[in-house]
């Protein structure tokens, strides 16, 4: 089965129709796929783009704006030290990235912010500006951060994928329908990469990258793959949603020539988003570590001996 760019699914182009990309809006979209995720200047506010969602749901979700402001109230005493890690091929990534990050004042980190521009020197040897109002536009700015998925985009993919081919097409006709979009705000969480910066804020960062939480995770710096393992094990994970999805499936009358219609419940995956965002939010309550999300779900998967 090959996947097409920007379909919003990754089945057989029967689906190109049900794919649904709303302008202007956070809502009434319906895509299975992680497509864009520039929001610079603004632009760009389709129901797709995962950071105008994850800008949204942070600037509208009371627990998580607390978390992204908790600096305004418990202010640092130094500069903080980034994450920024040099690649195997030379220079520092991300290279329009710093080493430090100057003490932050009132409002310079929050949603809506900074009330004033402020400049900063990269590694690039050049002076990036975020303007006045621009925060979380990019993943630099104010700090290194990520538009996290909730349920990752590569996970959904792989465990509809594990059934057979009509029965992933189904699953994914039926989601469409259903208008379930994974990128929606209620599947994103802005966090922190840097690991100081997550410790400040009572918040777990995104990926271990170079910083040594615990000798049995090794570096990891394009993905979090014991969190995406941990997402798919839990008992109300998605190993046991898309089995009883195919269950469904299974009683449904066959049809040779065409992906039949039969109807799925999305809150299933929206309920399991929303746990995963309360976890995560919950990990970050107690030491002020700022550990990786593979750190707290390696915890997770030891306990619950899953």
């Amino acid at each position: 089965m090959s996947k097409k760019k920007d379909t919003g699914h990754f089945g057989d182009a029967e689906l190109n129709d049900l794919h649904l990309t709303v302008k202007s809006t956070t809502e009434g979209g319906a895509c299975l796929t992680g497509h864009t995720g520039d929001f610079s200047g603004f632009k760009n506010k389709v129901s797709c783009n995962y950071r105008y969602q994850a800008y949204e749901q942070a600037d509208s979700h009371g627990e998580i704006k607390e978390r992204l402001h908790r600096y305004n109230e418990h202010p640092p005493e130094r500069r903080l030290q980034t994450s920024a890690y040099r690649a195997n091929k030379g220079g520092m990534t991300p290279d329009r990235y710093c080493a430090h990050l100057d003490i932050p004042e009132p409002g310079d980190w929050d949603i809506g912010g900074p009330p004033r521009a402020i400049k900063r020197r990269t590694f690039a040897k050049g002076k990036v500006r975020i303007p006045a109002g621009y925060n979380f536009t990019q993943d630099t700015w104010p700090y290194w951060n990520n538009a996290h998925h909730l349920i990752p985009k590569g996970t959904l993919d792989s465990v509809i994928q594990k059934q057979e081919a009509k029965v992933s097409n189904m699953i994914q006709k039926a989601l469409l329908k259903a208008r379930y979009n994974i990128n929606h705000k209620k599947n994103m969480l802005l966090i922190p990469q840097d690991r100081e910066v997550a410790a400040l804020l009572n918040l777990p960062r995104h990926i271990q990258l170079k910083d040594d939480d615990t000798s049995s995770l090794p570096a990891t710096c394009t993905d979090h793959p014991v969190y995406n393992d941990m997402v798919d094990r839990m008992n109300t994970g998605l190993d046991k949603i898309i089995k009883d999805y195919k269950n469904i499936f299974d009683q449904a009358k066959e049809d040779e020539h065409e992906i039949p219609d039969t109807e799925l419940d999305k809150s299933r995956l929206e309920n399991l988003s929303t746990e995963l965002l309360e976890l995560i939010l919950s990990w970050g309550r107690t030491g002020g570590t700022g550990p990786s999300l593979d750190k707290k779900s390696t915890q997770l998967l030891k306990k619950n001996s899953l």
